[in-house]
C-alpha cells in the first residue's frame, strides 16, 4: 500500500486499491479503519471490506476538522480488534499516522513527544503543520 508504515504494530498507509483491500485478510489483517472524508472516496469502501470479512470503521477527518472525538473513534476501533493486524488509512498516510501515533503515545504515557517521534519514525513529516499543533493541544488538554 502507498506509504505503508507501522506504528506500534498498527499499519498506517495511503488509500488501498480494491486488490489491496481484498488481499488484507491473507496478511492477517482483521480490521480496516478509514479516516478519509466521505466526499474524498470515489465509491463506498465498507462493502469492499465486508466482502472479504474485514471489520470496517470510518472516522472521517482532515487537518481542518480533526477533533478529540476523532482520536477517540480511532482508539475504539483499535481496541475492538484484539486479534490480527489493523490497517488505518487515509489518502496518503499522514492522517492515519497522526491518530495512530496519538493513541500509541497515550497508551505509553509519552505525551506529544512520543506521538511526534512515532510519526517521524514512520516517515511522515508534520513539522509546522496543523496536525503538529493539534497533537500539542491534545496532550496539553489531557495533561500528558
Amino acid at each position: 500500500m502507498k506509504n505503508e508504515a507501522s506504528i506500534d504494530g498498527v499499519v498506517v498507509a495511503g488509500q488501498p486499491t480494491d486488490e489491496e483491500i481484498a488481499s488484507l485478510p491473507s496478511r492477517g489483517v482483521k480490521t480496516l479503519v478509514n479516516v478519509r472524508l466521505r466526499h474524498e472516496l470515489v465509491e463506498p469502501e465498507g462493502p469492499k471490506a465486508d466482502a472479504v470479512g474485514l471489520l470496517y470503521a470510518e472516522v472521517p477527518f482532515n487537518s481542518d476538522t480533526i477533533t478529540f472525538a476523532d482520536v477517540h473513534g480511532v482508539r475504539q476501533a483499535l481496541e475492538h480488534c484484539a486479534h490480527g493486524e489493523v490497517v488505518v488509512h487515509c489518502q496518503g498516510g499522514t492522517r492515519a499516522a497522526v491518530v495512530t501515533a496519538i493513541v500509541a503515545a497515550e497508551r505509553a504515557r509519552e505525551g506529544h513527544h512520543g506521538a511526534l517521534r512515532r510519526i517521524a519514525d514512520a516517515g511522515f513529516d508534520i513539522e509546522g503543520t496543523a496536525y503538529e499543533a493539534f497533537i500539542r493541544r491534545y496532550f496539553n488538554r489531557s495533561g500528558q
